[in-house]
């Protein structure tokens, strides 16, 4: 995959700043929304010793965090299904925390999706989100599938999110930036780039003609990131 093991920018360290803006502890019941492979619910589980759920769409995804979760040595095992965002497998009051890193921007009812997450958190319970934010109009250039999968292509404003948060019933709301992260996750990419491991999957094409394109867009998308156009946000509210 483009960004490796960790599909959100920053990483565990980034998780990890979620999770203490959040109050994620022992024995906090967390849900972690599209949790793909699982790797922030075993980090969830393994560093903070939460009763972690992950939830993704794709079986496929689900089946690799199922395999995990035989082979790894968390203190408390993960849980993981298949569910809709807007339409979550749980009863009312059922988590302390949800959590959800870099998905909220792909999905395409975000509205209902907060509502959902209200409904399942317990009173007092709190929403961590983070997501990359758009500051201005993204250059057609960048509405590519390789702008996709950074999914600035996708991404709303820091009021937008807010709007939405606070719109879906939570207050207290909290909004931090770390837009460094961004330049991170590029060169990233580009570090992987160079090794010729992902350009089957920037555009379905075996061969070197696909490099100069995904080149020249990370670059447009550099240059999009110190011009301020984008940045990473986390969010964090309670119910």
């Amino acid at each position: 995959m483009l960004l490796g093991d960790s599909f959100h920018p920053g990483g565990e360290d980034t998780t990890r700043r979620l999770a203490d803006l959040s109050t994620v502890g022992p024995g906090s019941h967390v849900l972690d929304v599209a949790c793909g492979a699982g790797n922030t619910t075993y980090f969830l589980a393994d560093e903070f010793g939460a009763k972690a759920t992950g939830i993704d769409l794709s079986s496929t995804l689900l089946q690799r965090a199922t395999q995990n979760r035989q082979s790894g040595s968390v203190r408390l095992r993960p849980t993981f299904s298949q569910a809709r965002v807007e339409n979550l497998p749980f009863s009312d009051n059922s988590f302390d925390v949800v959590f959800c890193e870099c998905a909220l921007c792909t999905f395409p009812y975000p509205e209902k999706a907060l509502s959902e997450f209200l409904r399942v958190l317990s009173p007092g319970g709190r929403l961590a989100v983070s997501d990359i934010v758009i500051n201005r109009t993204v250059p057609p250039a960048l509405q590519t599938l390789l702008a996709h999968s950074l999914c600035i292509a996708g991404a709303h404003s820091v009021g937008g999110y807010e709007s939405m948060i606070a719109a879906a019933g939570f207050n207290r709301l909290t909004t931090r930036m770390d837009s460094q992260v961004m330049f991170e996750m590029v060169d990233r990419i580009e570090r992987r780039l160079k090794l010729g491991s992902v350009l089957a999957e920037l555009q379905n094409i075996k061969n070197d003609a696909a490099l100069p394109s995904a080149k020249e867009t990370l670059s447009i998308s550099r240059n999009f990131i110190e011009s301020g156009g984008t940045g990473y946000a986390l969010f964090t509210a309670w119910k």
